[in-house]
Parts: C-alpha cells; structure tokens; sequence
C-alpha cells in the first residue's frame, strides 16, 4: 500500500511539534531525575543499614516499604510525562487541572527568564482535549514570552462559553529587575509554529503583540 506523502501544512505542523518539544526537553528531563532522585537516596541508606553488624529490621522493612511506594509515584511521574512525547488523541482532561499540569511543567523555566506566571482560570472545568490544551498552551507561551521585550507578568484567564473555552494568555509589564537571558535549549517559537499547530488541531486562534486567545472545543467525557 502506497502512503501519500505529507502535505505542507502537515510537515509545518511536524516541524513545530518538535521545535516545541525541544524546548520542553529540558523541563520533562529535569521532571524525570526529580522523581527517581528518591528512590536512589532510600537505596543507598538501605545498603548502608544492611552492612551494619546488626541491622535493624523494622527500619529496613520501612526502606523497602518506602522505595515500593516512590517507585509507583515515580512509574506514574514517567507515564505522564511520557504522553507529552507521544500523547494519545482520545485523551481528555478538566480544562483547569489541566492548565495547571501544563504550566507547573514550564513554570520554574519561565521564572529564571523573569516571567511570573498568573492563572485566574481556576474555575473552568469543562472537559477538553488533553493533548490540544497542552500544545497550544505551552507554544503560546513560549512564542510570547521568546518575543517580549524583558520581565512580565503572563497572565491566564478562561470564560466558558456554550461549547467550548475561550483561553486568554496576556503579557502585562512587571517592575521586575531586568533578569539575564537563559540560553534557549532551542530555536525561539514564533507565531508561525503556534498557527501550524492551531491548524492541524482545528483551534481558531486570535493574537496580538502582547495576548493570545485560543478556543477549546468541549470534549464529550473525561476519558485519562
């Protein structure tokens, strides 16, 4: 069977599915190591309890106890964060819980260029799709924040609408201090890469200089 070829809309979409994850890399590797980090801590004071002259058994029963219990958070940190690099299309989430779990992944990265991230979208809990909300989200944010100017505040608001949630991502001035420009693990996102996205996912999206707004369609049920 012969496979057609891409088309260019497709292979714009491609290329910025990867320009994105690229830049999420750093903060998926950093959010890996932070879950297993535990598991190897308990380990080794295991080993050292184990090569004493008398081991106590109820502290060692509780290390193995301990190491059984991180070991299935952190299974359930890595399948998570294994679904940003290949996230499934039939997966959904409340449209609130899942902007935090977007933002927490960016938030650390975003401070250190001088951006405070601000989310007034906590009452929207329509469902939507998982792996739309976290594209879109995080390459908005990324294309304003790699075109502002300096320090801002990155502001988040949603309203509901009939079937489908209207997110606005705004940049408004902070009084920060000037912070240093971490280098980009990178190229910077533009506009260009978050209108392929939008494309290839059916989302309608508006923007400005300094704001974004990006309409979710409704999803049916929540399905994780």
């Amino acid at each position: 069977m012969t496979v057609a070829a891409p088309t260019l809309d497709q292979r714009l979409a491609e290329s910025a599915r990867y320009a994105l994850l690229r830049r999420l890399m750093p903060a998926i590797r950093h959010n890996l190591a932070g879950s297993l980090q535990p598991i190897g801590m308990i380990s080794a004071m295991l080993e050292r309890r184990l090569q004493g002259s008398a081991p106590d058994l109820d502290k060692l029963g509780r290390n193995v106890s301990d190491i059984g219990e991180l070991s299935r958070e952190a299974a359930t940190v890595c399948m998570n964060l294994m679904s940003w690099l290949a996230p499934r299309d039939v997966d959904t989430v409340a449209f609130n819980s899942g902007l935090v779990e977007a933002l927490k992944l960016q938030a650390t990265e975003l401070s250190f260029r001088g951006f405070t991230l601000v989310n007034e979208a906590a009452e929207v809990a329509m469902p939507v799709g998982r792996a739309k909300l976290r594209s879109l989200t995080m390459a908005s944010l990324l294309a304003l924040s790699d075109a502002a100017p300096g320090p801002a505040q990155i502001v988040l608001s949603a309203q509901l609408l009939e079937r489908e949630v209207l997110l606005r991502i705004e940049l408004q001035p902070s009084e920060a201090p000037t912070s240093p420009q971490v280098l980009q693990a990178y190229r910077p996102l533009d506009w260009d890469d978050v209108q392929a996205l939008a494309d290839a996912e059916e989302l309608s999206i508006s923007r400005a200089e300094s704001w974004v707004e990006l309409r979710f369609p409704a999803a049916d049920t929540l399905i994780r």
